[in-house]
């Protein structure tokens, strides 16, 4: 009976080590296969329940993986590698409130256990709490110098948090040690590309790609780099790579859309923007519509709610819609924010706030986000409506503001503004650096007149009416009484556009999607006349070009 036993226990012995041996090498369920087996012969057997969570989470098998951490949880409850792979598998399914917890009662068993910090880290870097996650992964380096993992979340927080210096460094030390860390590499292109170092960022998205043809991500961001560059089709081509991977990757169906909007392809463009409610950046912010959604059926009789979602400019520049809604519908409402409710006043509609929606009175039969209209409305290039302009001002408001306004004298009145939201993701490339309009705006034949709104507004030592304008109202009474507008990409290039006043807009090589490529005239408003770097960075070409213009 004794060597029966010590048979079995052999057996046992070289069953556990033959798993052990395929998960090192890479056969998860190999390995999984080999865990069972003991465990079938020895079910309480701890390691051998941890081994085959980690296989199977290694296998992607993640709810069997789950089911065996809960038992070895409960099984052996002072074992932190029992939470240390129950929190692996939560944060692979996108539980990292749970992970969290889970690192955190490994720690409590072991303090100082590296793999347990750096899967805290993690799982606050899921979370988005940078701080908490740089904390956690600087203490895992400190007790296991090379612990990839680790110094990965590091990077990554630290970038999001805009310590992009050593982020870089970190990222760099981790390609040192290997090469083919693909979402290292991935990672380091994105934090050039956001520096502008787009050779450099190329190279990285490339060879990352290279090293993990399958990195969705990767291909995303190739297409973002390519769309900057703007190598349009190879743009598209990654984009389309992408979604090839994961037909429901939204961040690859966004970045597919700016690059066919960019080159002219709106029908398609405006299908994809439509993910823009799927994509994780921008999705979170979308709530349900208060009716049913308006796919492009019949309106007669029909009271349509329209939801603003974005920025004012854009709110101005799909305004020309409604008056062909209107055309159609009983009744339109567009929920708005109340700067822009006097503005149109122009238009046939109801204005009501964003948070009325619920309540609006009467009751919406139908409701659409208002950047949906292109795509519901099938629009191209040859149909953009009303590009000579659609709103107008009231002559009393008009005459109000030309009390505050200067005497022209001769000079040409210009209205400029060199500086959008800083909150806004491209605001560092769109707006420009302070005195870059200096010697514009001293042309003896000019007068320029600030329309800056923001945290610059006191930048230039001209005439500044600002203080006194309430809404977009104001804002558009004085642009109606200038004889041009200079303006970076912001809300009043629109207003300008809108009212069909001559409006020189500079764009940023690295422009939006609603300029287009290549061209100085825009398909959405006649009166405007876009001024582009040619280098990344460098605003003496347009200032040059809308100097000359005015002249």
């Amino acid at each position: 009976m004794d060597s029966i036993d010590q048979a079995d226990a052999r057996d046992i012995a070289r069953t556990l080590s033959d798993g052990l041996a395929a998960f090192r090498a890479g056969d998860p369920k190999a390995a999984a296969i080999a865990f069972a087996s003991v465990l079938a012969v020895r079910p309480d057997d701890a390691a051998a329940r941890i081994n085959l969570a980690n296989a199977l989470w290694k296998a992607g098998e993640h709810v069997a993986a789950s089911v065996e951490a809960r038992y070895a949880r409960e099984r052996a409850p002072n074992r932190p590698e029992a939470w240390i792979i129950s929190g692996a598998i939560a944060l692979d399914t996108g539980k990292a409130s749970d992970a969290a917890a889970f690192y955190a009662e490994a720690l409590r068993l072991a303090p100082d256990r590296a793999d347990a910090l750096a899967g805290l880290a993690a799982s606050h870097l899921a979370q988005n709490r940078h701080a908490a996650a740089i904390v956690a992964a600087r203490r895992a380096l400190a007790q296991q110098p090379d612990l990839v993992h680790a110094r990965f979340t590091l990077a990554t927080a630290l970038s999001a948090a805009g310590a992009s210096d050593e982020a870089l460094a970190h990222y760099d030390h981790i390609l040192e040690a290997q090469p083919g860390h693909a979402r290292a590499r991935l990672n380091r292109g994105n934090l050039l590309l956001d520096r502008d170092a787009l050779g450099e960022a190329d190279a990285d998205l490339r060879a990352a790609i290279a090293a993990d043809p399958s990195l969705k991500e990767a291909w995303a961001s190739l297409c973002f780099a390519r769309t900057i560059a703007g190598d349009l089709p190879e743009a598209i081509a990654a984009a389309e790579r992408a979604i090839e991977i994961d037909p429901n990757f939204g961040a690859g169906h966004w970045n597919l859309s700016a690059a066919c909007l960019l080159a002219g392809d709106l029908r398609r463009g405006f299908a994809e923007y439509d993910w823009r409610r799927r994509d994780t950046l921008f999705g979170s912010s979308f709530s349900p519509l208060p009716a049913p959604e308006w796919h492009g059926e019949p309106l007669a009789g029909k009271h349509l709610l329209v939801r603003v979602e974005q920025g004012f400019g854009d709110t101005i520049m799909l305004a020309r819609f409604l008056p062909l809604l209107v055309a159609q519908a009983a009744r339109v409402t567009l929920a708005c924010p109340s700067a822009l409710h006097r503005l149109f006043t122009c238009l046939p509609i109801t204005r009501i706030p964003p948070d009325a929606v619920a309540a609006c009175d009467p009751p919406a039969d139908l409701a659409i986000d208002q950047m949906s209209l292109p795509h519901v409305l099938c629009l191209t290039e040859d149909t953009i409506p009303a590009r000579h302009g659609y709103l107008s001002v009231a002559p009393d408001l008009i005459a109000q503001w030309r009390l505050h306004l200067p005497e022209a004298r001769g000079r040409k009145r210009i209205g400029v503004v060199w500086a959008g939201n800083p909150g806004h993701h491209n605001d560092r490339r769109r707006s420009l650096p302070e005195g870059a309009l200096g010697t514009l705006l001293a042309a003896p034949s000019l007068l320029p007149i600030a329309l800056q709104h923001g945290r610059r507004t006191d930048e230039y030592a001209i005439v500044n009416p600002m203080p006194r304008v309430t809404d977009y109202a104001d804002t558009a009474a004085i642009v109606a009484q200038l004889d041009a507008v200079v303006t970076v990409d912001t809300s009043v290039a629109h207003l300008a556009g809108a009212l069909g006043v001559e409006c020189h807009v500079l764009l940023s090589k690295a422009a939006d999607w609603r300029w287009r490529l290549g061209t100085d005239r825009s398909i959405w408003y006649d009166s405007l006349m876009l001024h582009r770097q040619t280098t990344l960075g460098d605003w003496s070409g347009p200032i040059a070009s809308v100097t000359a213009a005015l002249a």
